[in-house]
């Protein structure tokens, strides 16, 4: 009787797993989930979904 609700509750976990995985992915290669709305020139805090890019050794610019 509780195989129904032990199921729903695992499917549910794992889409909350897939959902926050896919954040530290996008975190990781530097897609911000930030809301400026394209214009983050304006937007007061670009600096903390937008840093900036470091340079690789080697690298002409």
């Amino acid at each position: 009787m509780m195989l129904p609700s032990i199921l729903i509750g695992l499917v549910i976990a794992a889409i909350c797993a897939a959902i926050i995985a896919r954040g530290i992915h996008n975190k990781r290669n530097g897609k911000g989930g930030c809301s400026c709305g394209g214009s983050c020139g304006s937007c007061g805090c670009s600096g903390l979904c937008h840093p900036p890019r470091k340079s690789h050794p080697g690298s002409t610019t």
